[in-house]
């Protein structure tokens, strides 16, 4: 059963939405999954992966700032900010967080494509946890630069130590973030939104192998709730509604599901005052030796970033349009159609 949302985002389609359906380049953002699970980047760790992560935004002209999470942690590397500004004006600011650490099984991991899916040689995990979160936000940006495709401003995080229970985005600088809509590129199917008992997704958990056993199993059991049953604040309904719109911009149905327990960055960008939830990377069995992402599920999720920006860049054309057309109308009705915009 599915659940077709009935609050969607009232944003028409437009060339700028549809813009999100271009192809994605599928061999290099495989490509760019292999060489970033290679690196090595435990908790505390993540050095090497964090100035691989530099190096690869370097070739697209960003640069990223370092902050001092790694030495408030003991470690011997800091979260990433990546700032991009908009090209459209009154666009929502949107932020994508990844997180570079891997748990220690995931080390020297030696990945294996098997019909069309992603995994180990089953002496390691795979890592795509979060790796295919990074890959999925680095390929969507490469090809927003290469086709010069509208945006808003877009901001970037890479938290280290969140397998220690989400230590590196706990020491986020507030002040340092711009986002109307969060978004931690962390868990399971991209057209999947997870909430926690009759709110969203809140309460973190440290998971080792054996506990993601249990979550894998009640993941797949999920019941699907209808976000009408859930007490929303303003803001959560404001960002399921964009979401959700952007899903459906690109022909997903959106999910809503039921899971009592887990956790992701998104819960301390929640806890620093961003609106924020998680999206899903196709991180399947993560933290175990049969961890797999599916090829197919990295596409997906970066079409969805996608949708993301390109519904984001049509807000601010049609803010801009309407208030355009308040502007002509001059008078009362003007000054309501500004408002409304």
């Amino acid at each position: 059963m599915q659940i077709q949302p009935r609050f969607t985002a009232p944003v028409s389609s437009s060339p700028t939405t549809r813009d999100a359906q271009t192809p994605v380049n599928e061999q290099r953002l495989v490509d760019t999954f292999l060489r970033l699970v290679q690196v090595p980047g435990p908790s505390l760790r993540e050095r090497p992966i964090a100035d691989q992560l530099k190096t690869e935004l370097a070739e697209m002209g960003l640069t990223a700032r370092e902050d001092d999470a790694g030495r408030v942690l003991g470690g011997n590397a800091g979260n990433l900010i990546v700032d991009i500004p908009g090209n459209v004006a009154e666009a929502p600011s949107l932020l994508f967080a990844c997180h570079m650490d891997t748990v220690p099984l995931a080390v020297g991991v030696k990945p294996q494509i098997e019909n069309g899916i992603i995994k180990s040689d089953g002496t390691t995990a795979l890592g795509g946890d979060n790796r295919a979160g990074c890959a999925e936000v680095l390929e969507a940006l490469r090809e927003i630069k290469e086709q010069n495709l509208p945006h808003g401003p877009i901001q970037l995080v890479f938290t280290v130590a969140e397998e220690r229970g989400l230590l590196g985005a706990q020491e986020l600088d507030p002040t340092q973030l711009q986002a109307d809509f969060a978004y931690a590129v962390d868990v399971f199917k991209p057209n999947q939104i997870f909430t926690q008992g009759r709110h969203l997704l809140n309460q973190p958990i440290v998971l080792d192998e054996h506990t993601m056993d249990r979550l894998h199993i009640e993941r797949q059991n999920a019941p699907i709730e209808p976000p009408d049953w859930l007490r929303l604040t303003f803001e959560e309904r404001e960002i399921l509604n964009f979401t959700a719109g952007a899903m459906q911009d690109i022909g997903f149905t959106p999910e809503f599901r039921k899971l009592e327990w887990g956790g992701t960055d998104a819960i301390s960008l929640r806890q620093h005052g961003f609106n924020a939830i998680s999206l899903g990377a196709g991180e399947n069995n993560p933290h175990t030796r049969r961890e797999t992402v599916e090829i197919k599920d990295l596409v997906d999720a970066t079409r969805l970033i996608k949708g993301l920006v390109a519904r984001a860049a049509a807000t601010g054309q049609e803010r801009q349009a309407a208030r355009q057309a308040a502007a002509v109308v001059g008078g009362p009705l003007g000054a309501a159609l500004a408002q409304a915009a």
